[in-house]
């Protein structure tokens, strides 16, 4: 697992991530309780000397089950995709690789934690939300398995699927559009990304060669696509048999969940998640152990490590799933309703909830490896620093714009189709890499911060203000992943705009006009 210069190097990610919010959490906390007149904020509303301290408490829950889930995915997860990916290449039998890649795609999809976070904020039963996502994960792991196989071109895939998911929106109630988006971001996780990754490049590898690894990306972008589609799907038949979202007054509140006794909701959330935790990693475990002792045989060494990594990442989840629920949600949807329940507080939530989104993504390690990745695949040309920043940027416009959205009430497809377009109008100017990477970017943007804080965040904006949570509250974690698509392909068109003109200046450097002399080339040996 690891020496102990691994294990900081995680520790240290894992604090940065939380840090950044933890200190203006905290610096709100002061400035109004000590900087502003009494009565400024709404009493019910105001952080309390309690609420800091499950905060804090909650803070290095996250953390310290964020160092253990990184680390323990890195060790399992990620193995498990390699392994099953390139053994399923050398399968013979097609129905076969499509079964399990089907079943690998629903069981990762059940661990995912963004998804129970997000599937414990709609008000509908949770199992029905995440055992329908993972159906449409595994069916689309399974289209991106034939798109290997096969090699389909991924722009017309990306607008055949996104253009299907537009067409049927209009056939359902329009408070489940934001939902259905979101789910598409938060699907790819911290549990789903490694082991996609893993899993595209054992498949692209074993396919084709080590050479051809690029065939590898999209993998995560196509499977964010059956989430949308599933939702789509729990929409029609909830509209078709009567069934709706639970109204304004019915919805619940994470502040609700809390008593005032700090540690019984700490081990109240404890007590709830080792159960679903284990329910969620458990099944993927068992499954591994199935496959290899029928197919794999690997090496005892290897399969010690890989149920050690699983048993650190059930824990470092545990901790995660806890913390979020009896401190982290509860403080940001609180801060979120204090900021809502009054217009003249808009501006204080638009600067902190760009400041939620810019620190949520330069804190996010799986965005820096992103980055350079884009900086080696351009050899150089776009910078990794540039990248990171026009990144960062672009998220926290993302969360302003959505605030801007609830509080004057219209609809997030003013967003998404405009934004849709464009970028599937670059995906069709630049190289097909960087489409792939751009739409793979997104899950990554959507990192843990962005659903287990700037969303309930945003959603007690929303409450606090009277606006149905549904069409005003969710939809921040569809803009979070459609900025990548944008930025990422245009620093694209950048890149191959100078690589252009670079080329066409060496043209002319090397003929010049009414250039008649002749240059003879001869053949070694000749």
């Amino acid at each position: 697992m690891g020496n102990a210069r691994y294990w900081l190097l995680k520790l240290r990610e894992s604090f940065f991530s939380a840090l950044p919010i933890a200190i203006v959490i905290v610096a709100f906390f002061l400035v109004t309780r000590f900087g502003v007149p009494e009565g400024y904020f709404p009493a019910e509303f105001m952080l309390t000397d309690t609420d800091i301290y499950s905060f804090l408490i909650s803070a290095v829950m996250i953390v310290f089950g964020m160092t253990l889930f990184n680390a323990g995915t890195e060790q399992s997860m990620s193995e498990i995709g390699v392994q099953i990916g390139g053994s399923l290449m050398q399968k013979k039998n097609f129905f076969f690789v499509i079964a399990m890649t089907f079943i690998l795609g629903v069981l990762v999809t059940v661990a995912e934690p963004d998804l129970s976070v997000l599937s414990g904020q709609i008000g509908v039963e949770e199992t029905v939300i995440v055992w329908t996502i993972g159906v449409g994960v595994g069916i689309f792991l399974v289209v991106g398995v034939l798109r290997i196989l096969f090699h389909k071109n991924l722009n017309v895939l990306f607008l055949a699927f996104y253009g299907l998911a537009f067409a049927l929106i209009y056939l359902i109630d329009p408070r489940f559009l934001p939902v259905c988006f979101d789910s598409g971001g938060v699907t790819t996780g911290p549990v789903t990304v490694p082991f996609l990754l893993g899993f595209g490049l054992g498949c692209a590898a074993s396919h084709r060669g080590k050479g051809n690894g690029s065939d590898s990306f999209g993998l995560t972008a196509l499977c964010s696509i059956g989430p949308i589609l599933s939702v789509i799907l729990i929409a029609m038949i909830m509209k078709a048999t009567g069934r709706e979202l639970p109204l304004m007054s019915d919805y619940a509140d994470p502040l609700s969940k809390l008593t005032g006794d700090m540690g019984a909701n700490f081990g109240h959330a404890l007590l709830t998640t080792l159960g679903s935790v284990a329910l969620s990693v458990g099944p993927i475990l068992l499954f591994f152990l199935v496959y290899n002792f029928a197919f794999l045989h690997l090496k005892w060494t290897t399969i010690l490590r890989i149920i050690l990594g699983m048993l650190v990442t059930y824990v470092g989840l545990v901790l995660f799933l806890a913390g979020v629920e009896a401190g982290f949600m509860p403080i940001a949807s609180k801060l979120g309703q204090a900021l809502g329940s009054s217009s003249s507080f808009l501006w204080i939530a638009l600067v902190l909830g760009g400041l939620f989104g810019v620190f949520g993504v330069l804190a996010e390690p799986a965005v820096h490896v992103l980055v350079h990745q884009i900086e080696d695949v351009s050899d150089g040309t776009i910078k990794s620093g540039t990248v990171l920043t026009v990144l960062a940027g672009s998220i926290g416009v993302a969360v302003i714009l959505h605030l801007v959205r609830s509080f004057f009430q219209f609809s997030i497809a003013y967003y998404l189709i405009p934004g849709y377009v464009l970028a599937f109008v670059l995906s069709f100017l630049v190289p097909p890499i960087y489409t792939a990477m751009a739409f793979d970017s997104g899950g990554v943007a959507s990192g843990p911060m962005t659903s287990t804080f700037v969303l309930p965040f945003c959603i007690g904006f929303a409450f606090a203000g009277g606006q149905d949570v549904y069409l005003y509250g969710f939809g921040l974690v569809s803009l979070v992943a459609l900025m990548p698509l944008i930025v990422l392909q245009a620093l694209g068109l950048t890149s191959t705009i100078k690589a252009k003109r670079a080329l066409d200046k060496a043209k002319k450097r090397l003929v010049e006009e009414d250039d008649d002399q002749i240059i003879h080339f001869q053949t070694e040996g000749a």
